[in-house]
């Protein structure tokens, strides 16, 4: 019998659907250039904080799900007609307000980015179930001097809307490692 959507399947999938943070997970040429890229942000001075990396495709499943019904971008007939082998999850509850709260609670436990950090849903096919992305926060305290990955040093000004750094965005991409403008941690090899 399907389980209702809510905190339960935020323990059951760190269990049975787990993701990486280790940079190794990723997959070559792209674990290199993230190297590279995280190397050079941290000789400049920034902190990066790696959130994931590798993702199963049912983590995929319920980050996409639970983000588009808690944002009210999809109801949870939608959902649950789209099930996933292995995934007996039902988004309905019987309501919308109460499905939209299931599915709440998971955006939460899961610690997804919403809306403004994050205004795209978390895809169902994505680069992090390939090992070609990843989500990672970068701060620092003023202006910090990175290197290029032609050695060229650019200056890069602090902006808290990591998006709207476009010098930032082009440093990465430098490395071969693109910037998804609507989802803040994400970066990935071709920026989806």
């Amino acid at each position: 019998m399907p389980t209702k959507s809510g905190m339960f399947w935020v323990a059951w999938a760190n269990i049975h659907a787990t993701s990486s943070r280790n940079l190794d997970d990723l997959k070559e040429p792209f674990r290199s250039h993230t190297r590279q890229f995280i190397k050079a942000l941290h000789s400049a001075g920034a902190a990066v904080d790696v959130i994931n990396t590798l993702r199963s495709p049912a983590r995929a499943y319920l980050f996409h799900w639970c983000w588009r019904i808690a944002q009210s971008q999809a109801t949870a007939e939608q959902a649950d007609a789209d099930p996933m082998p292995g995934v007996d999850i039902r988004w309905n509850h019987g309501n919308e307000i109460a499905s939209r709260a299931g599915a709440a609670e998971m955006v939460a436990g899961f610690g997804l980015a919403s809306p403004p950090q994050s205004t795209s849903p978390p895809a169902k096919t994505t680069n992090h179930t390939k090992g070609l992305a990843i989500d990672m926060t970068i701060v620092w305290s003023g202006t910090i001097k990175v290197k290029k990955a032609d050695e060229t040093v650019v200056a890069i000004p602090f902006d808290p809307n990591v998006n709207a750094n476009t010098t930032l965005h082009a440093v990465g991409a430098s490395y071969g490692v693109h910037k998804l403008v609507t989802d803040a941690p994400h970066w990935s090899h071709n920026g989806h």
